[in-house]
């Protein structure tokens, strides 16, 4: 998906959708969409007097065909209380109009920014949120011709000095969403795609393609460094443990500086007592390797922002699942549902 800057007036925009946030004032239209206001002959103040315009947080109202405005539609995101706005909210409203919009075969938005907004915080905002909305786990769906798809969002309401702050958080927000959709679409992975050797091999691979160390331990050098733990859980499974040791290592790192330590768990699945775990919810134990994909999609992220600081990620990777529980097609018989002297 693509994000742009643009700085020209936003009544001028010629996209699917214009987006905006209102606050929960006892007047909601101030401001900007005092502006968005004048664009529409007063429409939206008219909403406001009715009810149907609140600035409840995350309340959705649609306007379609605004007169004044070359977008096809006009959405107005409740904010909440204008006191409690802060840039995580932001972020929300961002990932919340995008989903909502995407839903009704939307393509194209602008997301206005509101007057007085710190152009690079808000830029970052709403890009992480955007990203992150447009994130989907339909990588096996068969059938995805009802597919909807954002193919463009547009950052406006921007004056042309604030460029070079907006441009700054949008690079910022596309590095730090991009790593943690990284790192949902390893979570989203079913254990059987994505074993401890898998799952180093993809790491070795996003830390070669990120300019970052790597070093992968297989089960002979971790039985050598004698990681009982570790071996201990991984010799109930047929799958062999991997250990993944990621570094970041600053161009110029500050002499005596302390180095960050990073560790992610990261059971590929986990059955744990079988005998007593309920069989309901037993799929999202592949989940419990959500720590390590999180540290990997951190490594990601950090190889691009490069802080002037020396990080280096630790990542554990085994299954936890005896034998017995991973049969082969060909040893398995499923349960007997003959009755029972035939069975």
């Amino acid at each position: 998906m693509q994000i742009t800057l643009e700085t020209k007036p936003f009544a001028t925009l010629e996209t699917d959708a214009l987006v905006s946030y209102v606050f929960e004032d006892a007047d909601p239209v101030q401001g900007r969409i005092a502006e968005l206001d004048q664009f529409t002959d007063g429409l939206l103040r008219r909403l406001a007097s009715g009810g149907e315009l609140t600035g409840k947080t995350l309340e959705m109202t649609l306007v379609h065909a605004p007169r004044g405005l070359k977008a096809a539609r006009l959405l107005l995101v409740g904010a909440g209380k204008r006191e409690k706005f802060d840039p995580a909210i932001l972020r929300r409203i961002a990932g919340a109009a995008l989903r909502y919009l995407k839903a009704r075969s939307v393509k194209r938005l602008a997301f206005v920014l509101r007057e007085n907004e710190a152009a690079e915080s808000a830029a970052q905002a709403i890009t992480e949120g955007a990203l992150a909305a447009n994130f989907e786990s339909d990588k096996y769906k068969t059938d995805k011709k009802d597919a909807k798809y954002i193919d463009a969002v547009v950052l406006a309401g921007l004056a042309e000095q604030d460029r070079a702050a907006a441009e700054k958080g949008l690079n910022r927000g596309r590095v730090i969403a991009d790593a943690q959709n990284f790192a949902r679409d390893l979570i989203n992975e079913p254990s059987n795609k994505l074993t401890p050797k898998i799952l180093a091999e993809k790491a070795q691979a996003m830390a070669k393609d990120a300019g970052l160390a790597v070093e992968i331990l297989d089960e002979k050098r971790i039985a050598d460094l004698k990681m009982g733990a570790l071996l201990s859980v991984a010799q109930g499974s047929v799958e062999p443990p991997r250990m993944m040791v990621v570094t970041y290592t600053p161009a110029n790192p500050k002499p005596g500086a302390p180095v960050i330590g990073l560790i992610g768990k990261a059971v590929t699945f986990d059955t744990g007592g079988i005998s007593i775990k309920p069989s309901d919810g037993m799929e999202k134990m592949k989940y419990d390797m959500a720590g390590g994909a999180t540290m990997l999609g951190v490594m990601r992220a950090l190889a691009a922002l490069k802080p002037n600081v020396k990080v280096i990620c630790v990542v554990p990777s085994t299954e936890n699942m005896p034998v017995a529980a991973r049969r082969s097609p060909a040893t398995f018989r499923p349960p007997c549902l003959a009755k029972p002297s035939k069975c």
